[in-house]
């Protein structure tokens, strides 16, 4: 496929690059850089302009619409997400574009290839919620035989997340979010055990979520409460295989990923997009335990060709900012021409994620891979990671086949983490070139597991330098 990045893409590639040739001495002079660039990267995805062919059939979406339009222009648009999910809506190649300002609630199922999703008129950029509904109404709310303990039964089972009093501020990065309680883990058995504001419980079998709420019905408490609730919030239908973009979307507040079910599909692009506080649903039957949480922006689980993800701003996401992935037992896998670039990921458990876990009497490869030109920072100090945040990296494998071929990362800014920068395994992770990288990290924190042993980074550069054979890398420590 030919690869073609954005306009914010290719400003970030720009400003990284003019930091990198100025020469910085001291951590302090890298960091203010390092500043200004993100805020560059933000301001260019906040206001990039919307991208699509506009040769092809194009329907408009906006909360004012109605669905008995013919969508075809700003003023007969649809309204709901029902018109854009039915796959009798549009042919093939069309493009559906949001009316910016506006917000959306539900799950988007893409009915067929060759679909755009982009943004039309003025404003902030088109916001899709996986929270039903914003919960902050008393009649929303029973109280329980508990006390301070309140229900809801107007969600789906496996909430991930409680979001509090969230503000419309993007980059806000400590906003309230509440505490998940789980079944079998910490001595918690249900909601009799719930103590503390802030913290819930959302049941796995039963469409219910919890609520410590000590001041009472928590809809006349708070002024917005949002669930993540227990799915993926766009992923495309068994039919839609190939050449989707999704475009100026702001996704939040869903449990389980952003936008994913992208294995088996080629040629897809995610560009422009604003993705914060999502995840936290439990990946149920997970190593045969109920316990694990899971949630990530943008995810590709199985075999791709044309998998394209750049000048994307992703925050506070429970699992990973983005992800090529797949370790299903029995099925050939075979990931070909992937590019990361000009992406903004802060406060997220892993940053850039991937693997393709060899599996005997399977083919598998890892081809053509381009990590570039991101920043990545603040690994493991958003809410999903509490309580694992040892466990955290930027960069991080979890073992590529040895059929990997043209896997090159460079030009990269990893800025500190909780846990490890990098994250490597013996095999195909060997394969991957480095060049031109930055590394920041506490002095007594850190390099990572590199090659299934921990490495610390006070010695970062030899170690990058022998394990890693990348010569040119960059250095800082924080005293922090």
């Amino acid at each position: 496929m030919t690869r073609k990045l954005s306009l914010a893409a290719k400003n970030a590639v720009i400003a990284i690059d003019e930091l990198n040739l100025k020469g910085c001495k001291t951590t302090a002079e890298y960091e203010k850089g390092i500043d200004e660039v993100a805020e560059k990267m933000k301001t260019d995805i906040v206001f990039s302009k919307s991208e699509y062919d506009s040769s092809r059939p194009t329907y408009y979406v906006s909360n004012s619409g109605d669905d008995a339009n013919d969508g075809l222009s700003p003023e007969t648009a649809w309204q709901t997400l029902d018109k854009v999910n039915d796959p009798d809506s549009f042919p093939e190649y069309s493009n559906i574009l949001f009316e910016r300002g506006g917000l959306w609630r539900g799950m988007i199922k893409v009915p067929k290839n060759g679909i755009t999703f982009s943004a039309y008129g003025v404003g902030q950029k088109p916001r899709l919620y996986g929270s039903k509904r914003n919960y902050a109404k008393p009649a929303y709310w029973k109280k329980t035989e508990y006390e301070n303990v309140w229900v809801t039964d107007l969600c789906t089972k496996n909430v991930g997340l409680v979001a509090i009093n969230h503000s419309d501020v993007l980059g806000k990065y400590d906003e309230i979010m509440c505490t998940r309680n789980i079944v079998g883990k910490d001595g918690f058995e249900g909601p009799a055990d719930l103590k503390g504001e802030f913290n819930f419980y959302g049941h796995l079998d039963e469409e219910l979520v919890y609520l410590y709420s000590p001041l009472g019905n928590p809809g006349d408490v708070y002024d917005s409460i949002e669930l993540g609730e227990g799915y993926t919030l766009v992923s495309p239908a068994a039919n839609a295989l190939r050449d989707l973009t999704f475009d100026n979307l702001h996704l939040r507040y869903v449990g389980a990923h952003g936008i994913a079910g992208l294995g088996g599909r080629e040629n897809v692009t995610v560009k422009n997009c604003i993705i914060a506080y999502l995840g936290g649903s439990i990946l149920d039957g997970f190593k045969g335990s109920r316990v694990v949480g899971f949630g990530n922006a943008v995810e590709t689980y199985g075999a791709c060709n044309g998998y394209y993800v750049n000048s994307n701003w992703i925050y506070q996401i429970y699992d990973t900012a983005i992800t090529h992935q797949f370790s299903v037992c029995g099925e050939d896998c075979f990931m070909d021409d992937i590019e990361y670039a000009g992406n903004l990921c802060e406060y997220c458990h892993w940053s850039i994620e991937f693997y393709n876990q060899p599996a005997q009497g399977t083919k598998r490869y890892v081809h053509d891979v381009d990590v570039h030109h991101n920043i990545l920072r603040c690994g493991g100090m958003g809410w999903g990671s509490e309580g694992r945040e040892d466990g955290a990296a930027l960069f991080n494998s979890f073992i590529l086949p040895p059929d990997t071929v043209n896997f090159v990362t460079h030009h990269n800014i990893y800025d500190r983490s909780a846990g490890g920068i990098v994250r490597l395994y013996r095999g195909g992770d060997e394969n991957i070139k480095a060049f031109n990288n930055t590394y920041i990290q506490n002095r007594n924190g850190l390099l990572g597991s590199v090659f299934e042993e921990d490495r610390a980074f006070d010695n970062a550069r030899e170690q990058i330098l022998l394990y890693c054979k990348e010569e040119n890398a960059r250095f800082f420590y924080s005293e922090e």
